[in-house]
C-alpha cells in the first residue's frame, strides 16, 4: 500500500487512474481547485486536496507523505480549435511550468517515485517500422512541451521517474472522441496524413490501468498504446462502419505545424510495460473503441472479464 498524490485526478485519465489505483488498496489523494473536482475524487473514495499547481508550496503542503506523486495534467482544447492560434497555450504551460513544479515539490516533500504522462507522438515517422522507447524523438508542434515536461520529471526530482508515452486518448466521456464520432456521422475522418500510417490509441480505461500498474514499473519510459496500433485506413474503416458511412475524407488539405505529430506513422511497441508490469490493452481502441464511444455503453470491460 502506497500514499499516492496525483496532480489531474478529476480528468478523464486521471479518475479511471484513482479508480484502479484505490482497487490495488492504495491510499489515494488528488489536487483540485474546484468544487465538482472535490466531489469527484471524493465520490471515487479519493482524499481531495486543495492546491494551485503552480505554486510550490501549496504543492509541498498537498505531497506531504506522498510515496508516489503522479502528474497527469492536460488541457486539450476542443477538436474546433485545434488549429487555432494560442489553443494550446495552457496546455503546453502545463507541460512547460507545472510540470517543473510538481518535479521540485515531489522532490522537496521526499516522494520516492514521480510518474508523469507524456505523448507516443513524439517520435520521428517510423513508417511500417516498429518504434520502441529507443526510436528517436523529434518532438514539434504541440508535442514539444511533452518533452520540456519529460526532462522536468527526470531531471528535476532525485527519485524514480516513470514517463508515460500515452497514445490517443479513445472513450466515451473524452471530448475529442464525442467530436471524432460527430464528424464521421458528417463523412469526415479523425486523422490527418496518409491513410497508411499507423496511430498509437489507447482506450482509456487502459489508459488508467497502465498507470496503475506504473507504481510498481522499474524506473524509465514506457510507451503506453494498443498492442497492435491500427493505421489510419483501419480507423476510418471502422469508424464509418459504426456511423453507417461507407468512407471518411480527410479533415483538411493542408495539416497546420501544430498537428503535423499526429500525421506521422508511429507503430508503437507497448512491450517493454508489458514485460515488466503485466499491463495489456483490453480494448483496440483504434478500431473496437469507437463502437463502445457511439452506442455510451461503457460501464468497464474488468467487471465483466471478472478483474
Amino acid at each position: 500500500m502506497r500514499n499516492i498524490v496525483i496532480t489531474g485526478a478529476s480528468g478523464v485519465a486521471g479518475r479511471r487512474a484513482v479508480r484502479e489505483l484505490l482497487s490495488r488498496g492504495h491510499r489515494v489523494a488528488g489536487v483540485t481547485r474546484s468544487a465538482r473536482g472535490r466531489s469527484l475524487l471524493e465520490g471515487l473514495g479519493a482524499r481531495a486536496v486543495e492546491a494551485e499547481v503552480f505554486d510550490r508550496s501549496a504543492l509541498e503542503r498537498a505531497f506531504a507523505g506522498a510515496d508516489v506523486v503522479i502528474n497527469l495534467l492536460t488541457h486539450v482544447p476542443p477538436a474546433d480549435r485545434m488549429a487555432r492560434p494560442g489553443a494550446w497555450d495552457e496546455n503546453d504551460r502545463l507541460r512547460r511550468e507545472a510540470s517543473a513544479v510538481i518535479a521540485r515539490a515531489a522532490q522537496a516533500v521526499g516522494a520516492e517515485r514521480l510518474i508523469q504522462e507524456s505523448l507516443a507522438f513524439l517520435y520521428a515517422d517510423g513508417g511500417d517500422a516498429w518504434l520502441d522507447e529507443s526510436a528517436p524523438v523529434i518532438g514539434g508542434g504541440t508535442t514539444t512541451t511533452a518533452l520540456t515536461a519529460e526532462a522536468n520529471a527526470t531531471h528535476l526530482f532525485a527519485g524514480d521517474t516513470v514517463i508515460l508515452r500515452f497514445g490517443m486518448f479513445i472513450g466515451p466521456d473524452s471530448h475529442l472522441s464525442r467530436a471524432n464520432v460527430e464528424d464521421a456521422r458528417s463523412g469526415i475522418s479523425p486523422g490527418v496524413g496518409r491513410r497508411d500510417a499507423y496511430q498509437p490509441t489507447l482506450w482509456l480505461d487502459d489508459a488508467g490501468t497502465a498507470v496503475a500498474s506504473a507504481v510498481a514499473a522499474p524506473a524509465g519510459t514506457y510507451n503506453v498504446a494498443d498492442t497492435d496500433p491500427p493505421t489510419r485506413e483501419e480507423i476510418d474503416a471502422a469508424l464509418a462502419a459504426v456511423v453507417g458511412r461507407d468512407a471518411l475524407r480527410p479533415p483538411m488539405d493542408e495539416i497546420p505545424s501544430e498537428m503535423e505529430p499526429l500525421s506521422r506513422s508511429q507503430r508503437l511497441s507497448s512491450q517493454k510495460l508489458h514485460e515488466a508490469t503485466g499491463w495489456t490493452p483490453l480494448v483496440r481502441a483504434g478500431t473496437d473503441g469507437w463502437r463502445l464511444v457511439a452506442e455510451n455503453s461503457w460501464t468497464s470491460l474488468s467487471r465483466h472479464e471478472g478483474r
